[in-house]
């Protein structure tokens, strides 16, 4: 590959890379807003016990999207520091000057402590309101058969939303994946 092609999809992986991250965190509040409205519709009158299944199916959905995209993002800094820079490099580039950011940014002594603080905060809201609204459900409702169900398959939704978080979540630091 010649330079020029480098040089463009290193642009345009960065474009993408920009449009999943606007994406990304825009979700967080899509989240925080459903479980906000549904709450607030359940709490405002009698009979709607239901309306509280809604969460866990809505955010779930909105979470999973959520760690899509987050994986996507790190895909491409991987790919762009792995395959990129290399091919770069192979051309006589100095990597670390022409792409420095891509392995700077991960190299702080603070970055595994963020990432899992943002587990944390990644957990709480796509999760713990649905957890929430699953314990409301079974604790104050006398749910149907299929209540027990659809609640109980949510439930295992959320808990293997948990898990993904954990599981796919990058600590990797100084460029190393």
């Amino acid at each position: 590959m010649t330079y020029e092609i480098l040089k463009v999809e290193y642009e345009r992986l960065k474009e993408e890379q920009v449009r999943r991250i606007g994406f990304r965190d825009n979700l967080i509040y899509v989240a925080l807003a459903t479980a906000g409205a549904i709450f607030a519709f359940y709490f405002g009158g009698a009979g709607r016990a239901y309306t509280l299944l809604i969460p866990p199916f809505a955010i779930s959905v909105l979470g999973w999207t959520y760690l899509v995209n987050d994986e996507k993002i790190s895909s491409i800094g991987r790919y762009i520091r792995e395959k990129l820079l290399p091919a770069l490099n192979g051309h006589g580039f100095t990597g670390d000057a022409v792409l420095g950011w891509e392995s700077y940014h991960r190299s702080d002594v603070d970055r595994v402590w963020r990432k899992k603080v943002q587990i944390v905060v990644d957990i709480a809201a796509f999760c713990v309101p649905s957890a929430v609204a699953l314990a409301i459900f079974f604790g104050k409702e006398s749910p149907s058969v299929a209540g027990w169900v659809l609640g109980a398959l949510e439930s295992l939704t959320v808990i293997l939303l948990i898990g993904a978080f954990v599981r796919f979540a990058d600590y990797s630091r100084d460029g190393s994946t």
